[in-house]
């Protein structure tokens, strides 16, 4: 095997062997002052490479301050779990939430606060993890189920869904249909995979080339000597 061929194919064995890539996101560290933050219809968030859409708008609300995130003075339990500040949406009789990642992930992990309410005010929400136009995971959450009730902090994870993802959709109402309700979130993880994750195209390409040269060798040294 020649010298060059040799860093080629070590080149390509450092781009497989790529370590999982995670990012968390809290929003304690975005700098935001004040009880609650208007941040319009989409936020991105570079660092963990993923923007968050709602047409009910969203906010910035801390912890336990007097703002409309959820009542009573938006402290979620367990005391400390969602930190200074925490992501939410305004409040509607449906709710409803995008979360888009610039590079599709393996897992995906974070908490959703305050799924609550009783008979026709129940609260209902899906979560359904997407690749492109696919659905790759659906959770239904009720207000009731184990975890959830009044101010309580309630953990949703995608993981090992034998794909990978790059949206998360999610949607509240209410069994009556007339309860406002929002959406409040915090502590967002999520993982990338290499071992999931298909070869980039321009590794592909150059194993082809690999190919190619070394077949284009084997053919120079059975040309007969003239």
């Amino acid at each position: 095997m020649s010298i060059r061929r040799s860093f080629i194919l070590a080149g390509v064995a450092t781009m497989l062997a790529l370590p999982a890539a995670a990012a968390t996101l809290n929003f304690e560290s975005e700098g935001y002052v004040g009880n609650s933050v208007s941040l319009g219809n989409d936020e991105a968030y570079a660092g963990a490479d993923v923007t968050f859409s709602s047409a009910n708008g969203l906010f910035a609300v801390k912890t336990g301050g007097p703002a409309d995130g959820f009542v009573p003075n938006d402290n979620p339990l367990p005391v400390g779990v969602f930190g200074d500040y925490f992501l939410t949406s305004d409040f509607g009789t449906t709710t409803a939430m995008s979360i888009s990642y610039g590079t599709a992930v393996s897992a995906a992990s974070f908490d959703v606060a305050d799924i609550d309410g009783t008979g026709s005010n129940t609260e209902e929400f899906t979560f359904k993890a997407f690749f492109g136009a696919l659905e790759v995971g659906s959770i239904a959450v009720n207000s009731g189920d184990p975890g959830t009730g009044d101010r309580l902090a309630y953990s949703i994870g995608f993981s090992n869904l034998g794909s990978l993802f790059d949206r998360i959709e999610i949607v509240g109402t209410t069994a009556g249909g007339t309860r406002h309700i929002g959406i409040a979130f915090d502590n967002f993880n999520t993982t990338v995979d290499v071992t999931t994750v298909p070869l980039p195209a321009a590794a592909w390409m150059l194993l082809a080339g690999i190919g190619g040269l070394g077949a284009l060798g084997r053919r120079s040294r059975k040309q007969p000597v003239s």
